[in-house]
């Protein structure tokens, strides 16, 4: 069943994801901010990468200067440059224009700092590297001999405090949320403008809620979910139960009494809505029953979920019921 589904999702998907690519492959853009204004996790981390890609030699005097500026090279300099700061702050002045937040919201482009122990370092902050959240993937410059890279620190946060850039905008959607955003019309789009800044969903992915839905992300691609499709995913447990979308919203075919709605398939089921229906799932021997029958086309829309019957389950259609037992497997009847 399952990959029946994935097979007409794909098929059923007319956004190509090659602009997306494209997009996350290129060269960093020149900046989108101004100098100590608001900037968006995605910036901030492209000019952090930046310097790895040009492997910038630490130091502790003079300045690295690249289409994003002229900052000092070594720890400060490099997150007062990833950040659009006016200048290159030390370790000390950071403390000054970020918050402190917990370990457990660190996103991208969020920093760890320390000036204690005999040490001063500062690192940004760019995922976790295990499921546990014990060992932090950073970006930094961090000694003479060396040059800026990205790698896991395996012993843990070692003491640093997980600080948050005042003006970062964490609304601000980026990487491929924010390419498939953009690519849907942006605050125009059905979507609306952002309300909550990306974040880890379960199974691992990563999502962003917007005023009507939320994109939802698992490597490497990105699919709205919104209206009343949305409501029954967020009530039946989301993508733990029904995994990652594996397409957009469609229209749905029209049903034999002239009905008209949308769908969209996920990893572990179609939802099928309607106005006079409602949304409801289609999954397992029972959608594999009512694909091979013609879909909504045929047997009209899902007007139930699937419900418990005497040694089995069954799915009421608008024109029929479908039956399934592990006896007999599944049969259809007229409503």
């Amino acid at each position: 069943m399952r990959s029946l589904i994935l097979r007409r999702a794909l098929a059923a998907v007319t956004l190509t994801l090659a602009a997306v690519a494209a997009t996350l492959g290129a060269a960093p853009a020149a900046s989108a901010s101004e100098p100590g204004g608001m900037i968006g996790r995605g910036e901030a981390m492209d000019r952090a990468w930046s310097w790895i890609a040009e492997r910038v030699p630490y130091s502790q005097s003079g300045c690295h200067n690249n289409q994003f500026g002229c900052y000092r090279p070594d720890c400060s300099g490099f997150v007062s440059m990833a950040w659009h700061l006016n200048s290159s702050l030390t370790t000390w002045d950071l403390w000054n224009v970020t918050d402190e937040i917990p370990a457990s919201d660190l996103q991208p482009g969020d920093a760890l700092l320390r000036d204690s122990g005999g040490t001063d370092h500062v690192a940004l902050f760019l995922r976790w590297a295990d499921d546990a959240h014990t060992r932090p993937v950073v970006r930094e410059t961090y000694d003479f001999g060396q040059v800026a890279e990205e790698r896991a620190w395996n012993d843990g946060l070692r003491g640093f405090s997980p600080r948050r850039y005042h003006r970062l905008d964490d609304l601000m959607p980026y990487g491929t949320i924010g390419a498939k955003y953009d690519a849907m019309g942006g605050p125009s789009s059905p979507l609306g403008a952002p309300t909550r800044g990306e974040r880890d969903a379960s199974l691992g992915g990563r999502f962003q809620q917007f005023q009507n839905g939320i994109l939802i992300w698992r490597p490497d691609v990105a699919y709205a979910v919104y209206g009343d499709i949305l409501q029954k995913f967020w009530a039946t447990d989301a993508e733990r139960r029904w995994g990652f979308p594996t397409m957009d919203e469609a229209d749905a075919a029209q049903a034999p009494d002239g009905t008209r709605g949308r769908y969209q398939f996920f990893e572990q089921g179609l939802f099928l809505w309607s106005p006079q229906t409602g949304t409801h799932v289609v999954h397992g021997a029972i959608y594999e029953a009512f694909h091979a029958a013609g879909h909504e086309k045929a047997l009209g829309y899902a007007v139930t979920d699937e419900m418990d019957e005497a040694g089995g389950k069954a799915q009421k259609f608008q024109k029929v019921t479908i039956h399934w037992n592990p006896a007999k497997g599944t049969w259809i009847t007229n409503n």
